[in-house]
């Protein structure tokens, strides 16, 4: 059984709960926290450049972005009945998700430290064939989130916690792999525009002078986060204008940059 708690409106998570909830999504993401931290070191002593910015950035951002994802999943399955947190799906979702994530950071880390792209990048067979098992990865990171989003809509409790965690699990990956699929067919996060992240906004690197399909990337993915917030504060009726404002600011930003218009101009 799910503690009772979970039920309460006023419910708040816990670190020990989310420990206890998936170790192995726990420990790992407090790992890619600490690798988060070593390229940020890496990036100050190391002055080599890549479309304009030090080679650490993307890895940092990456381990960064999958340590949130993997403790945002290890809440959801706080909200399980302990029966479904050891069923043999749920096991299936954290290894799944671990291994998905060592394989991808393991990639973008080695091409960075080779001041060499990871995504897109075709140059030769082999950097092609682990391009696409990258992208592969990802899009089974998203369907496994799916996956656990359900479990949580069938198995959690009947809080709005509840159905606003398990609802924006399977509502981020939908978003997500439209996005994904969209960045693999045009072969660049770049519609337009100046090809690198030297003019990109502070701290994200979405591009000022044309589209880029990253913005919208960034706001499907992280519903994941926000809407269970929202849910936190016990109002139904917020959380039902958050949800559809997500949905539209979405897919605004995804029509944005597929016309070739940068989020804020330069």
């Amino acid at each position: 059984m799910s503690s009772p708690a979970l039920t309460q409106p006023g419910y708040k998570p816990s670190f020990a709960g989310l420990r206890t909830a998936s170790p192995l999504l726990w420990w790992t993401s407090l790992a890619f926290l600490a690798l988060f931290a070593t390229c940020l070191l890496f990036a100050v002593i190391d002055p080599r450049l890549f479309n304009g910015i030090s080679v650490w950035v993307k890895p940092a951002k990456f381990y960064l972005s999958l340590a949130v994802h993997m403790l945002t999943l290890c809440f959801g399955i706080m909200l399980l009945p302990q029966r479904t947190r050891k069923s043999r799906l749920v096991a299936f979702v954290t290894v799944t998700m671990v291994s998905m994530a060592i394989f991808e950071m393991s990639y973008i880390t080695f091409r960075a430290a080779r001041a060499e792209a990871s995504h897109f990048n075709t140059s030769s067979e082999i950097a092609a064939l682990l391009y696409n098992l990258m992208g592969a990865g990802a899009a089974a990171i998203m369907v496994v989130t799916a996956i656990l989003g359900v479990q949580i809509l069938r198995h959690g409790p009947a809080s709005l916690l509840a159905r606003a965690t398990g609802g924006s699990f399977i509502l981020a990956a939908v978003l997500t792999l439209v996005v994904g699929f969209t960045l693999g067919g045009t072969g660049s996060h770049w519609i337009g525009g100046d090809r690198t992240d030297a003019t990109g906004l502070p701290i994200f690197g979405w591009s000022t002078t044309g589209g880029d399909l990253r913005v919208s990337h960034f706001l499907g993915l992280h519903l994941m986060q926000v809407l269970p917030a929202v849910a936190l504060l016990g109002s139904g009726k917020l959380l039902a204008m958050a949800i559809a404002g997500g949905i539209l600011l979405t897919a605004a930003a995804f029509a944005q940059a597929l016309m070739g218009l940068p989020l804020f101009p330069a």
